[in-house]
């Protein structure tokens, strides 16, 4: 009986299989990215955007009469057509009526009565300012009465900027912060936030914050189910006023991206007005003295002055 001597090319056994692993890796990789492609096409299959030439703007504010006219005006001259209020001001507390009444009584601005609610109300008027005016508009803002929208080229309305190729496929332009000091002022001035703080502070941390711009008809609410007021959840492409995609449930934009549009931020202000916030308390969660009065100097100078100023208003002992 014949014995057969099988001879095995190791050499080249060890090839094919190299080439088998490859083979495997490439269709693995191309089934992942034709699934991505799958829910990316899905999402944009289902998107019928607004064409109503509009954009509007939702706010909630408390204790911001000295500063809504400026910040209405602002947006009125970037081509706001509309303004969507959330009055959480105390019950017997200012009204903006007293400030923006002309405003008001023109159509331009809608009031909501949110007096006394001081539960981390922030969500829940984002989320219903959404859903009552999504289908009406092409786009919603979602900024404070501290945060001045700058877009350019300079003189350029709003709806155009937002027109541009560069945002087709996006759905959420995210605004990065500018922040600016106190330029080492203590007291309130009856002038312009902008006149008054003309010192930006490029490089600082607190700039990676984004604030939204939202399509208009969009299947799900942005906000539901949101742990911030920078970013919300969904599958929706976000993208930079430069039309880069960035992360979509994430709160922070870094490099941050200042070309064509960012959020001028003035924050304190200064440590008069910024204590005067601080006793208001927040819309997003609950106040945490120590805390702010930390964060006050990740934008101002740290001096005896202020610091003596905090001190004596919260009796609070610094180390």
């Amino acid at each position: 009986m014949k014995k057969h001597i099988i001879f095995v090319d190791f050499l080249l056994l060890k090839k094919l299989l190299y080439i088998i692993l490859l083979l495997l890796m490439i269709h693995s990789q191309i089934s992942i990215t034709i699934i991505k492609r799958n829910k990316e096409n899905k999402i944009n299959n289902d998107l019928k955007y607004i064409y109503s030439k509009k954009v509007g703007l939702c706010l909630i504010c408390k204790g911001e009469n000295l500063y809504i006219k400026e910040f209405i005006d602002h947006y009125i001259n970037l081509g706001y057509s509309h303004f969507f209020i959330y009055d959480n001001n105390d019950i017997n507390g200012e009204k903006l009526e007293d400030i923006i009444h002309k405003e008001i009584e023109s159509g331009l601005i809608s009031i909501f009565n949110y007096r006394g609610i001081n539960k981390k109300p922030q969500f829940k008027v984002y989320i219903d300012c959404y859903e009552r005016n999504n289908k009406n508009y092409d786009w919603l803002s979602f900024f404070d009465t501290d945060e001045f929208l700058e877009i350019k080229p300079n003189g350029i309305k709003i709806q155009d900027f937002l027109d541009n190729e560069r945002f087709k496929n996006c759905q959420n332009v995210k605004f990065n912060w500018l922040l600016f000091s106190d330029d080492n002022k203590l007291y309130y001035e009856n002038k312009s936030i902008q006149k008054r703080f003309k010192r930006p502070l490029f490089n600082n941390s607190l700039n990676k914050h984004v604030k939204s711009t939202i399509r208009g008809n969009l299947s799900s609410n942005y906000w539901k189910g949101a742990q911030n007021p920078h970013s919300g959840v969904n599958n929706y492409n976000c993208c930079t006023p430069s039309g880069n995609q960035i992360s979509k449930i994430s709160p922070y934009n870094e490099p941050y991206d200042f070309k064509y549009g960012y959020l001028k931020h003035y924050r304190t202000k200064t440590i008069e007005e910024y204590i005067k916030k601080m006793r208001k308390g927040r819309a997003d969660y609950e106040l945490d003295y120590k805390y702010m009065i930390d964060t006050f100097f990740l934008t101002n100078k740290k001096t005896k002055h202020k610091l003596d100023i905090f001190k004596k208003e919260f009796n609070i002992t610094f180390n």
